[in-house]
């Protein structure tokens, strides 16, 4: 069996498959979760909204997208 590293050992990309092998046991899993700090004082709460597009928005396109193969592009140049 392969050696993992600690800080490796609870990454979510591989944890899943630590566990399955019994490298980690959900009971560790749940002890190390706790030992973490709480960064909840040093998180800032942002409002995240977007407003609808106006049907009178020159900046939104409507469907009309034209496109020119790359020769004619590189030739223009």
């Amino acid at each position: 069996m392969t050696k993992v590293r600690e800080d490796e050992m609870y990454d979510l990309r591989t944890l899943e498959q630590l566990v399955r092998r019994g490298v980690v046991s959900p009971k560790d899993y749940q002890a190390y979760l706790k030992t973490l700090p709480n960064s909840e004082p040093n998180a800032d709460y942002i409002e995240v909204f977007e407003e609808p597009a106006s049907p009178s928005d020159p900046t939104v396109p409507e469907g009309k997208l034209t496109f020119q193969p790359a020769e004619s592009v590189s030739k223009s140049k």
